[in-house]
């Protein structure tokens, strides 16, 4: 891709334009900003001295998005106030340009849209306001007011000297991407979305060392004249002293201090700034490390973060409070967010997170380095919603809100990954998003529950069709007085095999009063006597024109594992009015008390298990805004 040759004319040197389509151009010579009138060029009078670039991409660099080749052509490089960015133009084959959004190891490619509709005016957009642009919501994430600090390469359209141009970058639920740009009188659209490095398959980087996390750079604070030495100079805005906690700015030659810090606190990493370990298969090294703190009815409450960075993958979190740990990756989507159960619920990817807890955060230790700039006294509105073991967390400012995924996390595996000594610190109480230990054992019971349930079931009817031995049928009276008719004993009956439950049913012509029987059951090889007792009472009536009925005629006892032998069994009943009953003897009869107990057995674990879990939660929810209120009384 190239395009015509002209002459510079601040210096002479020749400048060859790599797109046909370019406006404006740097001499790779003398630095001019040179604007094109179609083969003449204009010097505007200004010199291009850009940062040094801290990004593999540069001008020349090849690559592809969505199938289309492009080209990288030119750059406009921005500064603000904790930070900087690159725009990289780029060139497609088919006549298309399009920018490279290069901040902090993030991409995203984007468009003009050359008909955006009416734009909000730059005062008016927040954090978190809702924008719908191209059929697409929006949410503002942030607002930047930036510092043109240089270009190179060709451009589309004349830039340059351009100060405190606001921009507001926002972000959609699919990934999308946009950019209001106010640097023109009316507001620029740029919709895109953002992109993963390796998925660009660019060619003509620069050379690989400068894209390591490394190559050192050592200097002295000057605030205390300890040594400072910064890890990863490419990236680096702040680099703390570890002796006297100053920061630092890592971009001046003589890091000029930002900021010094007079309190005595002092927080040891548990991680050393500088360790590298393999985290999901890639290297990352630990760049820097701050202690942010929350206070909640006067209680202050403080967690640790340490930066981590790869090449390839940019950067991630870890965040560790009271041996608790979280893998934390930025996220380039939005949540969407709503009411649910009489709460705020934020949803991310098909799953449902519930809101725990919201407060100001302030930083309140730094230590190492960040590619932004991060000050004592920082201070963020956090959010956070949990779907153990994932949390979902917002921070807001005036200028941005920035959102998170952390995923629970084992301390071994953080210790095994860089090779830490030792043990990590072991966790104390529940965290926000720690999974439950019950949840899975609960679930497992109660699914082994159902199959013995099933089981049981079987057995249960099984033992029930099979029924009892009948061994007698005897029909007796009973009168009050007589001697003759108060004791009746029936035929001897024989019982097999191994002991078990004899049943007595006894059927009477009772009719509003009682009558109680005594047995016996008489061993006749031994002379042992088994001896119970037993009520039978029926009354009936009618009361306002309604009958109604109490007791019942019949009743059945159970004599559980009678020994084998030659029995008979002697009745006595007692009552106030004669009656006639039959009496029948069963053997063999089931007990369907076991089966009760059975059952009871095989509840206890799953049981037990689903009030450890809810224990569980309970101690985990009495740390969020939903903690259940304490009775004074």
């Amino acid at each position: 891709m190239s395009g015509p040759v002209a002459n510079c004319p601040s210096c002479g040197a020749p400048v060859e334009f790599r797109w046909a389509g370019a406006v404006q151009t740097v001499c790779t010579y003398c630095q001019s900003v040179l604007v094109r009138h179609d083969l003449d060029l204009e010097a505007v009078g200004r010199k291009s001295l850009p940062p040094p670039v801290t990004s593999p991409v540069q001008l020349g660099t090849r690559g592809r998005y969505r199938d289309r080749p492009f080209e990288v052509t030119g750059r406009i490089a921005y500064e603000y106030e904790r930070g900087g960015w690159s725009e990289w133009h780029l060139a497609f084959g088919d006549g298309r340009t399009g920018w490279l959004s290069d901040a902090q190891a993030e991409y995203a490619v984007s468009f003009l849209d050359p008909e955006p509709g009416q734009l909000p005016p730059a005062d008016e957009v927040r954090p978190g306001q809702r924008i719908r642009l191209q059929g697409t919501d929006f949410v503002a994430s942030t607002l930047t007011r930036a510092r043109y600090v240089g270009v190179e390469g060709e451009l589309p359209f004349e830039y340059w000297d351009k100060e405190q141009v606001p921009f507001v970058d926002l972000k959609a639920a699919d990934g999308s991407f946009a950019t209001l740009d106010y640097s023109e009188p009316a507001p620029l659209l740029y919709v895109g979305e953002y992109v993963a490095f390796a998925d660009l398959a660019l060619t003509e980087l620069r050379e690989a060392p400068e894209r390591r996390v490394g190559g050192t750079r050592a200097l002295n604070c000057p605030n205390c004249g300890a040594g400072v030495e910064i890890l990863d100079p490419e990236h680096a805005l702040n680099v703390v002293c570890g002796s006297c906690s100053s920061v630092l700015d890592a971009r001046s030659p003589s890091l000029d201090v930002l900021q010094t810090f007079q309190a005595k606190l002092e927080v040891k990493p548990l991680i050393p700034m500088g360790a590298a370990g393999t985290w999901k298969g890639e290297e990352y090294r630990v760049l820097g490390f701050q202690q942010r703190t929350l206070r909640v009815e006067g209680t202050d409450y403080s967690w640790r973060e340490y930066l981590l960075f790869s090449p390839r993958e940019g950067y991630r979190y870890f965040t560790e409070y009271d041996g608790h740990w979280n893998d934390v990756i930025p996220l380039k989507t939005i949540p969407e967010e709503s009411q649910a159960g009489g709460r705020p619920v934020a949803r991310l990817h098909g799953e449902t997170f519930k809101h725990f807890q919201s407060a100001d955060a302030r930083t309140t230790y730094v230590l190492g380095e960040f590619p932004w700039e991060v000050r004592f006294g920082d201070t963020v509105r956090t959010a956070d919603f949990v779907a153990p073991p994932r949390m979902l967390s917002a921070e807001t400012t005036e200028e941005e809100t920035t959102w998170s995924l952390g995923e629970y996390t084992p301390g071994d595996r953080v210790w095994k990954a860089f090779g830490l000594e030792g043990k990590p610190p072991r966790p104390k109480g529940v965290y926000a998003n720690q999974p439950s230990p019950h949840a899975g054992r609960a679930g497992a019971y109660w699914k082994t529950f159902g199959v013995l349930l099933l089981l049981w079931a079987v057995f249960w009817i099984g033992r029930a069709a099979m029924g009892s031995d009948e061994l007698l049928t005897r029909s007796f009276s009973y009168e009050p007085g007589s001697e003759d008719l108060a004791v009746a004993t029936t035929p001897a009956f024989e019982l097999r095999g191994r002991p078990s439950a004899l049943g007595v049913e006894v059927e009477t012509d009772v009719a509003n009063n009682w009558v109680f029987f005594n047995y016996a059951l008489l061993n006749q090889e031994t002379g042992q006597a088994i001896e119970f007792g037993r009520e039978v009472s029926f009354y009936f009536g009618r009361d306002g024109g309604e009958s109604w009925t109490e007791g019942d005629k019949k009743d059945e006892a159970r004599v559980p594992a009678v020994p084998p032998g030659r029995y008979v069994l002697r009745i006595e009943p007692d009552g106030p009015a004669p009656v006639s009953y039959t009496v029948k003897v069963y053997h063999d009869v089931p007990s369907f008390g076991f089966f009760l107990v059975a059952l009871l057995v095989l509840l206890v674990p799953p049981v037990f298990a689903l009030m450890g879990s809810a224990a569980f939660e309970t101690s985990r929810w009495a740390e969020s805004d939903y903690a259940p209120e304490e009775d004074d009384d």
